[in-house]
């Protein structure tokens, strides 16, 4: 089984709402190659790694490229990965903002999803709260994170017992997030990395808090994304787990 190239790249466009998004990188189609694919492989990072392990897909699609607004020259590492996908006619696609965000394959909702909970609202742009109807305890909130996660960088346990309302922002969620986590009066917050006045102010504040990992959050959208790509169009596909620790 084939498909165009141009085929596919509109077909995520529609599915992410790539335009409807402003980002500090591009999203879409970042790197151009072959015009017919019949396989494509998925990663969370733009990256030699990713390449060397997807070497043999027409198209990868990551949540981070490395073509960002900051970038100033084709030179060093950017060089070789642009070589690299140019050498082989790999096609690159890029969706950051738009997976996290997305309330189907989005990093945030598929988080949810797992957990055995749905998504009932908006958390500031690009996060999702979820309103229990059926409150759950602190104990089972982490006993759940805990099997999806075996192993969370940082839980904060100093919110309530009980767990009503939660709120998820994938990868770096810190800083103005965990700003905005406090305001909208979580009893839990899930997000990637820690930052490092989590501490104090969750504990001062009585809020639960697990940081369960930049990369580890960020694996969802585009496995859930893979699954999209195979029902739509019976391509081969493929997925590169290039943990980072962070």
């Amino acid at each position: 089984m084939k498909a165009a190239r141009f085929e596919v790249v509109k077909y995520l466009n529609d599915l992410l709402r790539i335009k409807e998004f402003e980002d500090f990188t591009l999203n879409g189609l970042e790197v151009e190659g072959t015009e017919e694919i019949a396989k494509v492989g998925f990663a969370v990072d733009a990256c030699i790694d990713s390449f060397e392990a997807l070497k043999d897909c027409q198209m990868i699609c990551v949540h981070h490229g490395f073509i960002w607004k900051s970038l100033a020259s084709v030179t060093d590492i950017n060089r070789r990965r642009i070589k690299f996908l140019l050498d082989r006619d790999i096609n690159l696609y890029v969706c950051h903002l738009p997976l996290d965000r997305h309330p189907q394959v989005g990093n945030n909702a598929q988080i949810l999803k797992k957990l055995g909970w749905e998504a009932t609202g908006e958390f500031d742009k690009y996060g999702w709260l979820c309103d229990l109807e059926e409150p759950v305890s602190k104990e089972e909130a982490f006993r759940r994170l805990n099997e999806l996660f075996p192993n969370p960088r940082q839980l904060f346990p100093y919110g309530s017992d009980t767990i009503r309302r939660i709120g998820v922002c994938s990868g770096g969620g810190g800083g103005s997030y965990f700003t905005k986590a406090m305001e909208n009066g979580l009893d839990l917050y899930i997000t990637g990395e820690t930052d490092y006045r989590m501490y104090h102010e969750s504990k001062e504040r009585g809020m639960n808090v697990a940081c369960v990992g930049h990369y580890n959050s960020e694996t969802f959208g585009v496995l859930a994304l893979k699954e999209y790509i195979e029902k739509q169009f019976g391509l081969e596909t493929a997925f590169a787990d290039v943990p980072t620790g962070i």
